[in-house]
């Protein structure tokens, strides 16, 4: 599916990057948690320093939510920057309270992006989030993935970049290491990123 949305037609695709990931309830929590924010901001900040100037969010809690919250702020200084929000359906808000994630983070996504796009259909659709996540890909030059595990929406989204020639750069949510990392040395799978 391919939307005619005027901020995503006349940005070069080269500098258009989306993002997947996990919910809230299968990141790590604490100190874990904010070593997983502080690398995600590391790889934001290095493809913001690659000319990326356009960011996808699906609008999701989690990993969503926390890429686009760094995006706002970094939105400040690198005013070049534009934050583009990929709603699923047209009845998003009750599908987020009927799983009751935080309605706040997503009122704050949507009136705080450069754009908003609504997908049609509705939440009761198996189908809206792959719909979503492959619109997000197609419009797309690169990805960056938080996740851990083979089988989950984020897995399958990645997938689906990989297969279409997108650069990516995969931080799994949880790695396995005997060591707290940093950010510069959280164990990621990058291809051309």
């Amino acid at each position: 599916m391919k939307l005619n949305h005027p901020l995503l037609r006349d940005a070069p695709k080269e500098q258009i990057l989306c993002f997947t990931g996990h919910r809230p309830e299968k990141l790590p929590k604490g100190e874990n948690l904010a070593l997983l924010k502080a690398t995600l901001y590391h790889y934001i900040d290095e493809a913001v320093s690659k000319g990326y100037l356009y960011f996808i969010t699906g609008l999701a809690d989690g990993i969503d939510f926390i890429a686009a919250e760094y995006l706002f702020r970094l939105r400040e200084t690198f005013t070049d920057i534009k934050v583009i929000g990929v709603q699923p359906c047209t009845d998003y808000e009750a599908f987020f309270q009927e799983r009751r994630y935080n309605i706040v983070h997503l009122r704050y996504m949507k009136n705080s992006v450069n754009a908003l796009i609504c997908l049609p259909g509705l939440s009761s659709d198996p189908e809206i989030f792959f719909i979503r996540n492959r619109f997000m890909v197609d419009c797309s030059s690169a990805i960056i993935a938080v996740f851990s595990g083979n089988h989950s929406g984020s897995a399958q989204t990645l997938n689906y970049a990989r297969k279409c020639g997108l650069a990516y750069c995969h931080i799994p949510a949880k790695p396995a290491l005997m060591y707290q990392p940093t950010p510069e040395t959280w164990p990621v799978i990058r291809n051309n990123f």
